[in-house]
């Protein structure tokens, strides 16, 4: 699938799944713009393999830094065709010590931040959008009551605009499932997570881009949110 011409930003780009996406669009032809907060160093690493791709530092967590973030797109680029909102917070605890401060970061970065650049994206003639949203947000986790509920408002919302912004702007969702462990996940608590997967193993980052990849291209698809998940939320 061609991307050559398009200009794509992909949010969170220096680690883990974010850096495979933006690898990904690069490798199929578009000029990536790399956005990140705290992994300065990682983008620089990753824009030194990109020769079609800019860095552009923001933090999402503020409608400052949203606008600055398409402001320097804007003034760069001139245009944006493909969004893809993949940075996001994660928080896991027991609901009884959830502080308000917690919801609310988990709101603005998983919800707040992706309706703020679609809406600024669509001055900059966006034609496509990929939410990465996540198999919590429509399967109850126990211990991620915050983070849960934030990716289930994204879900929510990538449909609500793929109805609404339709038909000059598509908007799909990617939901993956385990495709990395956090580091205070214990061996135990791995291979229980790994038994309840139907294809018997844990993704990787790649699987996600692909289908990321995919969703920007096919020009018939809205409103879809494609499991990268190994069956994980049929179980």
């Amino acid at each position: 699938m061609n991307l050559d011409g398009k200009i794509a930003l992909v949010t969170g780009a220096g680690r883990r799944i974010g850096r495979a996406i933006a690898e990904e669009l690069a490798g199929a032809g578009a000029f990536v713009v790399l956005h990140y907060h705290g992994s300065r160093v990682e983008v620089a690493e990753l824009a030194a393999q990109l020769p079609r791709s800019m860095v552009a530092k923001a933090d999402l967590r503020q409608a400052s830094g949203c606008r600055s973030l398409l402001e320097a797109i804007r003034k760069h680029c001139g245009r944006l065709d493909l969004l893809v909102n993949n940075a996001g917070g994660y928080l896991r605890g027991p609901f009884a010590y959830e502080t308000d401060e917690a919801w609310q970061q988990m709101l603005s970065l998983n919800l707040l931040a992706p309706a703020r650049l679609v809406r600024g994206a669509l001055g900059l003639g966006v034609s496509s959008v990929v939410n990465l949203i996540d198999v919590g947000a429509a399967v109850p986790w126990k211990h991620h009551a915050a983070y849960a509920s934030s990716k289930a408002a994204l879900l929510h919302l990538t449909r609500c605009l793929a109805l609404e912004l339709a038909p000059a702007v598509r908007v799909n969702g990617v939901s993956p499932g385990t495709v990395a462990f956090p580091p205070e996940f214990s061996e135990a608590e791995q291979a229980a997570i790994v038994r309840k997967i139907p294809l018997e193993r844990v993704g990787n980052p790649a699987d996600v881009a692909r289908a990321v990849r995919f969703l920007l291209g096919e020009d018939y698809l809205t409103g879809v949110v494609l499991p990268v998940d190994g069956g994980a939320a049929l179980a």
